[in-house]
């Protein structure tokens, strides 16, 4: 009876083994497949020596180094626009931007970058304008006192000079120009004057357009998604991937979503020549009340890019 219940119990088992066969134990491949998934998000790092150095002090302003950089032809013929950064945007990659000047503004808000700009025209330039991007700014006009001075290589292909504030700073910088496709607004008339922020020229988009572009980048936002977010905001796939891989960008990406709203009420739209803004009140991620305007600037074709923040605390 005993060695007959064995044969029971030993068949039983048998058939268990053979049912659970091919059968993946629960947990046991699971840490594989998110390792290979980990692996294949990686970004390989991008790094390129800094294009700008130099440094900046001023007591509404602030105190930050600068890195990085752009450089473009002003579409009024006045010079050439030098706008440099605190923080690292990639700028061997967007140069080659059909909107350099959109592109590089919508990265310094992402990574919350400090910056200075000067449009130079036969080595001077009739103003120095320095800022941040979530907080204050300013544009000192060239009236005879002559506090800042600069120099530029006259070479088509690049821009190479320094600029020497006597009571702030200065920097040197050495970077490619670019050959915007749009009329692209300097930093400094964004500044200087809000009706010369956009492009008049350019074509009224729908709000049908500046609906879908506003959500595109507020779910990759919230979502804390870069590379949606990048490339909702126009930026090629090599552009995202050198982007991504710049140090600490996701750590920005976190802070830069809080700049995104719950909605509490319908948004409301207007829409120019040349842009069109969203407003949006509500909540961030800290519960704490905003009515936000983001603003869209085209850069090629029907792309619109999220080019600006303001912000509204209630």
């Amino acid at each position: 009876m005993r060695r007959a219940r064995r044969c029971v119990v030993a068949a039983c088992a048998a058939a268990l083994a053979i049912a659970s066969c091919g059968k993946e134990e629960p947990g046991s491949a699971a840490p594989e497949k998110k390792a290979a998934r980990i692996v294949e998000e990686k970004v390989p790092p991008y790094t390129y020596p800094a294009p700008v150095k130099g440094h900046y002090k001023e007591v509404n302003i602030g105190e930050f180094d600068v890195v990085d950089g752009i450089a473009y032809p002003d579409p009024g013929g006045r010079g050439t626009v030098i706008y440099v950064t605190s923080k690292p945007i990639a700028s061997p990659m967007i140069a080659a931007s059909a909107c350099p000047m959109t592109h590089a503004r919508a990265l310094s808000q992402l990574r919350d970058a400090s910056y200075l700009e000067v449009t130079l025209q036969k080595g001077a330039s009739k103003y120095f304008a320095a800022g941040t991007s979530f907080g204050g700014s300013s544009r000192e006009e060239e009236v005879g006192g002559h506090y800042w001075q600069s120099r530029v290589k006259d070479d088509p292909e690049r821009a190479e000079g320094q600029v020497v504030h006597k009571r702030h700073g200065s920097f040197t910088f050495d970077l490619p120009m670019s050959h915007p496709l749009v009329n692209e607004a300097s930093q400094g008339d964004w500044t200087h004057d809000p009706k010369a922020r956009w492009d008049k020229t350019a074509p009224k988009p729908t709000q049908d357009a500046v609906a879908a572009a506003y959500k595109a980048v507020h779910d990759a936002a919230m979502k804390k998604d870069l590379k949606a977010l990048l490339v909702a905001q126009g930026f090629d796939p090599k552009q995202v991937e050198a982007i991504r891989g710049l140090e600490a960008i996701d750590a920005d990406l976190a802070v830069y979503s809080e700049h995104f709203l719950n909605a509490a009420e319908a948004p409301e739209y207007s829409l120019k020549p040349g842009t069109g803004y969203v407003r949006i009140a509500g909540t961030n991620a800290k519960g704490k009340k905003f009515a936000n305007y983001y603003h869209f600037a085209p850069c090629r074709g029907d792309r619109l890019v999220l080019a600006f923040i303001a912000e509204n605390p209630q």
